[in-house]
């Protein structure tokens, strides 16, 4: 399935927006209202967007958490 593909996301153009946003999150709590603005949940997320979620797994959960400290 290609990453453009979602019934909510009807055009590229809203699609290449929803990447974008999604790639400028700072937290996976900002992603979560993201994809609940797209009525998208999370295991839809992750099926039709597959390298977007990867991506995801790296953020901070929340958005004042700092780094771990080495």
């Amino acid at each position: 399935m290609n990453e453009q593909d979602s019934d909510s996301l009807d055009s590229f153009r809203e699609s290449s927006a929803f990447e974008m946003t999604i790639k400028t999150a700072a937290s996976r709590v900002a992603v979560i209202e993201i994809l609940h603005d797209h009525d998208l949940n999370e295991e839809d997320f992750t099926k039709r967007f597959p390298m977007l979620a990867k991506m995801v797994l790296g953020l901070p959960g929340v958005p004042d958490e700092a780094a771990p400290a080495v």
